[in-house]
C-alpha cells in the first residue's frame, strides 16, 4: 500500500478543557480567552461565536457565554497525553501545533489494523478506519476528550480530510481520490496559501482549487518562488512533505504578557523578578522531569512600545538547580532594565541541554548534593499536591498580586515547552 498520513485534530481543545474540569459547563457555551475568542465550544459555535472573534462581539451573539481564561499547563498535559495514545499506534507522530498532529501509518501491519477494528476481514482490505476508531476510544478513555481524523496519501490531504470529519469523526481519501477529494476546497484552505497569496490569486479570479488547477506551474513558481512548486502539487494531492517524528527537547522556554504596571522603578522591578522566578521555577522543573541539564539561561523582555531585549549567559557545569538558574537570571534581568519604559513580557529559555548523567563529579559537593535532595523533595510534594502546593523564593512577590491555586499562578499568556 502507498503512504498513509493521519492528520489528528482535536475538538475544540481549549473549550474541551475547560469543561471537563468543571462539569457544571458541560453542553453549555464556552469560550476560552481574554480579549478575543481562542476556542469555543461547538454548542457556542451553534450560536454564533467564532474563534478570533472579540469577546465582546461574542457576548453580543450568545449573552449566554460562559468565558474562561483557560490554564495552559492543564491543556499542556492533555496535549501530552494525546501524544502519548497516538504513539502507540504510529512509530512516527509529529506534534505539529497545539491540537493538532501528524502521525505516519504507511505500513502498519495489517494484522494490527484488523485486532485493533475487531475484524476478521480478508488481507487485501486496506483501509485503516478501524485502527482511528480504536484511537478514537483510547484518547476517549485516556482524556475524555475528542478528536477528529483525516486520511490520506499526503499530509495536505490528511489535513483537509479533517475539516470534513468535525467534530468528532473520521474521514478517509482511498488512494487515487485525492483530486476529487480536493477539487472543491477554498484555496484559504490549502497549507502555504496565505493571506498575501490569496489576495493575488483573488485578484486573477482564482477562488478553489479546481480554479488553480489551470495555473501553469511555471506561472505559479514565477510568482511564488519555491512556494509555488509547493502549491502546485498540494493542490493536486501529490506532496510527498514527510511526517517528522518530534525532535528531542532541544530547550526549554516559559513566557508571560501582562498588562503594563502603574508603578514604576522597584516596584516594577521587583514584580518583575517574581514573575522571571516562577518562570523559571516552572522550567527547571520541567528540566528535572525530563532528567536534562543545562549550560545556558536566556531572559527576554518586551516593552510596551515594542522593543524587545534578550541576554544569555553559559556556565561550565551544566546544571538543574533553580537557584543556580535563577542567579544567573536574575543578573541578566538587572541588564535588561536600563531603559525607563514599562515591560509587558517576560521570558526565559534554558539552552545547551544535556541528559543527566554526563555532569562531572566534583570533590566537596556536599552542598550542591544536599541542594539535589532539596529540590528532589520539591518536586515530589508538587507531583503529588500541585504546582501551587510550594511557592519559592521571589515567586512570592506575585501572591496577592495574581491568581494562586493547586496549578500554580494563573498567568495571562504563558508559553508552552519548545
Amino acid at each position: 500500500m502507498g503512504r498513509r498520513i493521519l492528520h489528528v485534530d482535536i475538538d475544540a481543545f481549549l473549550a474541551s478543557v475547560e469543561q471537563l474540569r468543571d462539569p457544571a459547563v458541560l453542553g453549555k457555551p464556552v469560550a476560552v480567552g481574554t480579549g478575543v475568542v481562542a476556542s469555543r465550544s461547538y454548542e457556542a459555535k451553534r450560536l454564533g461565536v467564532e474563534t478570533a472573534m472579540p469577546l465582546r462581539e461574542a457576548m453580543r451573539r450568545c449573552p449566554e457565554l460562559i468565558v474562561r481564561e483557560g490554564d495552559s499547563r492543564l491543556v499542556e498535559r492533555y496535549r501530552k497525553r494525546v501524544a502519548e495514545v497516538i504513539q502507540q499506534f504510529s512509530p512516527v507522530v509529529e506534534v505539529s501545533s497545539l491540537d493538532d498532529f501528524y502521525a505516519d501509518l504507511t505500513g502498519v501491519p495489517l494484522a494490527i489494523e484488523h485486532v485493533a477494528a475487531g475484524s476478521n476481514g480478508i488481507s487485501s482490505e486496506r483501509s485503516l478506519a478501524g485502527l482511528c476508531r480504536e484511537l478514537r476510544r483510547q484518547v476517549r478513555k485516556a482524556t475524555g476528550l475528542s478528536i477528529a481524523q483525516g486520511l490520506g496519501s499526503t499530509r495536505t490531504v490528511a489535513r483537509l480530510a479533517t475539516t470534513k470529519a468535525k467534530p468528532g469523526g473520521i474521514c478517509e481519501v482511498p488512494q487515487g481520490h485525492e483530486r476529487d477529494f480536493l477539487a472543491d476546497f477554498p484555496i484559504e484552505h490549502v497549507p502555504g496559501i496565505g493571506p498575501k497569496s490569496q489576495q493575488l490569486l483573488h485578484k486573477v479570479g482564482i477562488e478553489s482549487v479546481r480554479q488553480l488547477w489551470t495555473v501553469d506551474r511555471e506561472l505559479l513558481r514565477q510568482s511564488f518562488g519555491t512556494r509555488g512548486d509547493d502549491i502546485w502539487l498540494r493542490c493536486r494531492g501529490l506532496d510527498d512533505t514527510p511526517v517528522k517524528e518530534t525532535p528531542a527537547l532541544r530547550s526549554i522556554s516559559r513566557e508571560t504578557s501582562f498588562e503594563p504596571r502603574d508603578d514604576a522603578g522597584s516596584q516594577q522591578r521587583l514584580f518583575l523578578r517574581g514573575m522571571l522566578a516562577y518562570l523559571l521555577d516552572r522550567a527547571t522543573t520541567e528540566l528535572r522531569q525530563q532528567r536534562m541539564l543545562t549550560r545556558t539561561v536566556q531572559v527576554k523582555l518586551r516593552h510596551v512600545d515594542g522593543v524587545s531585549g534578550e541576554r544569555s549567559r553559559s556556565i561550565r557545569e551544566a546544571t538543574d538547580r533553580t537557584d543556580i538558574c535563577m542567579d544567573i537570571a536574575g543578573s541578566l534581568l538587572d541588564e535588561l532594565l536600563s531603559r525607563r519604559v514599562m515591560v509587558r513580557l517576560v521570558g526565559v529559555t534554558l539552552t545547551s541541554l544535556q541528559p543527566q548523567g554526563v555532569k562531572q563529579g566534583q570533590l566537596f559537593a556536599e552542598q550542591d548534593t544536599a541542594r539535589k535532595k532539596l529540590f528532589e523533595a520539591v518536586d515530589a510534594v508538587r507531583k503529588r499536591h500541585g504546582f501551587g502546593a510550594l511557592v519559592m523564593g521571589a515567586s512570592s512577590e506575585l501572591l496577592g498580586q495574581l491568581p494562586h491555586g493547586p496549578n500554580g499562578f494563573r498567568l495571562r499568556t504563558p508559553s508552552l515547552t519548545k
